[in-house]
């Protein structure tokens, strides 16, 4: 017994090191310490630069009577703010501990910002008294410390406080941005949830049409549309998809349409090998090409052409759905449409159509955005 419990501990162990040191989890590890890297180097020169900035006042300020070396000016500077950069962890810390929504979190924040000041003011004192050669800097520590604290205490206090701003702004600003894609992704969800059950009901529509006249027809119309189900079941629940996968599924769609309306019905597929990779809400072919189907196609003793495009223009993903049906009635925007513009537009793109004398064609815009 023992021996099988370790020779399965031993196989759990090397799983995990298969999975803990696989391609993907190593490009991540270097990914978040480049950009870790990244904002270290970030903070080094915003701090540098606020150093030289300070450096270059105190130097040309007229009201000093007695003008400090540029040398010196920048490198009481440069060890105040480099001190402040060291510290900036502890308070970017102290903000997400004690976000400012109580009155508690306040004074947590009063005591933290004069106790990291006057820390930063002896260090900094003591830095610069141990390597500095200013001959006013040779009365010692002490003296030096005093006058620091007369001097500058009252203009480093607010550099906790402008920290502590930032950071709370930049994590409001990542909230309400991780809000708002949630939302948008409540709403896609909803949209998707109310498309669903009109797609089936007009399949299932266009069997029964079939039922009495073809019967052999309407089985292979229901073994497709099995098929189809199965293969939107078996998909992972997502809101956007890449357009790859949403032309597989429109094309089982259309081999359903296509038993009942046989040669009538003619499809052209003109995709750009790089557009079938970006990003599109799931089920958004689907309605459209249903709407040119029953919409035109089955108007007209003829049939008609089905004509999809799509294709990267700079920023955007364009697709248009065109069909050349001479027949067609009053154009409104049911569910099908009306639900594709809602949910085009909740992620920022455009929608529109025209009722031309060759057809009907809707065009969509779409921020480009790849997996």
């Amino acid at each position: 017994m023992n021996t099988r419990r370790g020779a399965r501990v031993r196989e759990v162990t090397s799983a995990v090191r298969v999975v803990t040191s696989g391609p993907r989890v190593m490009r991540a590890l270097s990914y978040h310490r480049d950009m870790k890297a990244r904002f270290v180097l970030i903070g080094i020169a915003a701090w540098t630069f606020v150093a030289f900035y300070f450096a270059s006042q105190a130097y040309f300020n007229p009201a000093f009577r007695m003008r400090p070396r540029w040398g010196e000016a920048v490198a009481i500077n440069v060890t105040y703010y480099y001190l402040w950069g060291a510290a900036m962890p502890l308070v970017i810390w102290l903000a997400r501990k004690y976000p400012l929504r109580r009155v508690s979190a306040f004074f947590v924040h009063v005591f933290a910002s004069i106790a990291l000041t006057a820390v930063q003011l002896v260090l900094a004192e003591a830095i610069l008294t141990t390597f500095s050669t200013a001959a006013y800097r040779q009365e010692g520590l002490l003296s030096a410390i005093k006058t620091a604290f007369g001097v500058n205490f009252h203009s480093s206090l607010p550099t906790y406080w402008l920290i502590l701003a930032a950071t709370l702004a930049f994590d409001y600003s990542r909230s309400a941005a991780r809000l708002e894609a949630q939302l948008s992704r409540a709403q896609l969800d909803a949209l998707k949830m109310q498309l669903n059950p009109h797609f089936l009901f007009n399949t299932l529509n266009s069997v029964s049409s079939l039922m009495y006249s073809d019967v052999k027809a309407a089985d292979a119309m229901l073994t497709r549309l099995s098929e189809l189900l199965r293969m939107t079941v078996d998909r992972q629940p997502a809101a956007e998809i890449p357009l790859d996968e949403e032309i597989e599924l429109a094309q089982r769609y259309l081999a359903i349409e296509k038993i009942r309306f046989e040669e009538r019905l003619r499809v052209t597929w003109e995709i750009d090998a790089e557009a079938g990779h970006a990003l599109v809400p799931s089920l958004l072919l689907q309605p459209l090409v249903e709407n040119a189907i029953h919409h035109g196609i089955a108007r007209s003793d003829t049939g008609g052409n089905i004509d999809i495009r799509a294709w990267r223009d700079g920023a955007m993903l364009r697709l248009t759905v065109h069909d050349d049906a001479e027949v067609r009635g009053e154009v409104r925007e049911r569910v099908g449409l009306s639900n594709t513009r809602a949910r085009v537009e909740a992620l920022h793109g455009s929608f529109g159509y025209d009722a031309a004398k060759n057809g009907f064609v809707v065009d969509i815009a779409l921020p480009w955005s790849v997996a």
